[in-house]
């Protein structure tokens, strides 16, 4: 395997580990800690201002090829993390600890994503992902696996422990690949971007719209469904952890099969059908409840995995092989920008409108069905407005 590609994998590898271990319980440990949903909407968007801040200095680091700051950077944050979530200062999770956790995703993810795009292009984009979707998979719920029992037993300081040995060790062996890859990430690097560079971001495939929604939708899938399922699992972390790693089992081996036949696929099909589908999953989400029988139940948490990782499959093959025509780069920043900054813009609307004294359940069942008409503006990305793309703006 080639030595970027094996830095890919490893850190994506470790790192999803890690999230299994602790911050994938975010939502499930707020609401432990008697936080409502108005409080977690408020937790989410203050997240994405740190994000916000955090990616004004990851871009600068990059454009200065600082590798080792950035992926050190990564750990760090992620270490700090976890050791505010095991506070119980409500003030302190939602002030430090959500800004915190947004300057952790953010050092994260956008990392990520700069390494995905370094080692792909549009012929073998959906199969990259398709493996990485297994890997992700099979680490995050390992790590998720060994938290849920490991915060249902109240083994706090060993789960602590854990997280640092397990962040120190991938830091050590990162360091090592960065020794080889140096000059293969540093190169064709473009300078960082200013806010009104950002501003400026436009192309002609609605790539700023579809920028604009999709935050809203990672983080509805990533906290409230979670949440959901935590509830729906009569509030059991080990149930909610041993159910996320049977679905994630099975997801895995289809997605073994899918991955091999979506680069030759119509990609255009593809995507449609994945779309429907997406908004079909969050029709499902909020179906599902308490008095479902298991078959129902659990039935539908499969189909809704599916669909959901079908679709996030197709679509980040869309933006890859959209982005690499272009600016990778530029699109990388500009489609982080545009999301965190609508993120804060969604869920402090969520957090001042929902209602307090409705069942929450039925409250997260309302913000899902109110989504899904969002879902169909997917459709619009990749179709250009003119028979020409706007390329001007996305030069270097």
């Amino acid at each position: 395997m080639p030595i970027l590609s094996r830095t890919f994998y490893l850190f994506s590898a470790i790192h999803s580990f890690l999230l299994g271990l602790l911050p994938i319980f975010i939502p499930v440990i707020l609401w432990d800690k008697g936080l409502d949903i108005n409080h977690i909407a408020w937790f989410i968007a203050l997240s994405a201002l740190g994000f916000l801040g955090a990616l004004y200095c990851w871009d600068r680091l990059r454009a200065k090829g600082d590798w080792a700051l950035m992926i050190a950077l990564s750990f760090i944050l992620q270490m700090i993390l976890v050791g505010v979530l095991i506070w119980d200062a409500q003030w302190l999770l939602l002030s430090i600890g959500a800004l915190i956790n947004g300057a952790a995703g953010c050092f994260y993810w956008s990392t990520q994503r700069l390494l995905f795009q370094r080692i792909t292009s549009h012929k073998n984009s959906g199969d990259t992902f398709g493996n990485f979707q297994i890997l992700v998979m099979l680490c995050l719920k390992l790590g998720i696996l060994i938290g849920s029992f490991m915060l249902n037993a109240e083994y706090i300081n060993s789960l602590i422990s854990l997280s640092f040995i397990a962040s120190l060790t991938g830091f050590f062996l990162l360091h090592r690949l960065l020794n080889q890859t140096d000059n293969l990430l540093s190169e064709q690097q473009s300078k960082a971007f200013s806010l009104s560079k950002v501003l400026s971001f436009k192309d002609s495939f609605h790539s700023k719209s579809i920028f604009i929604i999709d935050g809203l939708f990672l983080f509805l899938e990533s906290y409230f469904w979670v949440l959901t399922l935590y509830m729906l699992t009569q509030e059991s972390l080990l149930k909610l952890g041993l159910l996320i790693v049977a679905l994630s089992i099975l997801l895995a081996l289809i997605f073994f099969v899918v991955k091999k036949v979506i680069d030759k696929t119509n990609a255009q099909r593809i995507f449609i059908i994945s779309t429907f589908g997406y908004a079909l999953a969050w029709f499902l989400r909020a179906q599902l409840n308490l008095q479902d029988d298991d078959i129902t139940l659990y039935g539908g948490m499969l189909l809704i995995a599916f669909l959901s990782s079908f679709f996030r499959l197709a679509f980040n093959k869309r933006f890859y092989d959209i982005a690499s025509m272009n600016n990778p780069i530029y699109y990388i920043v500009a489609k982080s920008y545009y999301s965190q900054f609508m993120i804060v813009v969604f869920f402090s609307l969520i957090a001042l409108l929902i209602p307090i004294d409705k069942e929450p359940l039925n409250q997260l069942q309302t913000l899902y069905y109110a989504s899904i008409p969002l879902v169909f503006l997917y459709l619009l990305y990749g179709r250009e407005r003119d028979r020409k793309a706007v390329t001007h703006n996305n030069t270097k």
